[in-house]
């Protein structure tokens, strides 16, 4: 046995994906910012909150999510339901 051990490596640096806001989310889905708050607020898209409290929310979102939304309704057959919505 060797009483060398095994140079540490520091771990991979941790990507964070930046929040967006709806003006964004509306422009990467070709849409209005209005129907990006209809969405959200409908449960049919993620959206993040900066205030979870507020009376009237500030919202966020991640493209990755938005871009799992879009996936997800290319892959239902024509006529099929949309996904459920969010409670």
């Amino acid at each position: 046995m060797s009483s060398q051990t095994a140079p540490l490596m520091s771990p991979a640096p941790f990507h964070r994906e930046p929040f967006v806001d709806p003006d964004t989310a509306a422009n990467y889905l070709h849409t209005t910012r209005r129907h990006v708050l209809e969405m959200v607020r409908a449960g049919l898209i993620v959206g993040h909150p900066l205030d979870p409290n507020a009376k009237k929310k500030d919202w966020r979102f991640l493209l990755s999510e938005l871009h799992a939304y879009m996936v997800s309704c290319e892959a239902r057959p024509p006529g099929a339901r949309k996904p459920p919505r969010r409670v």
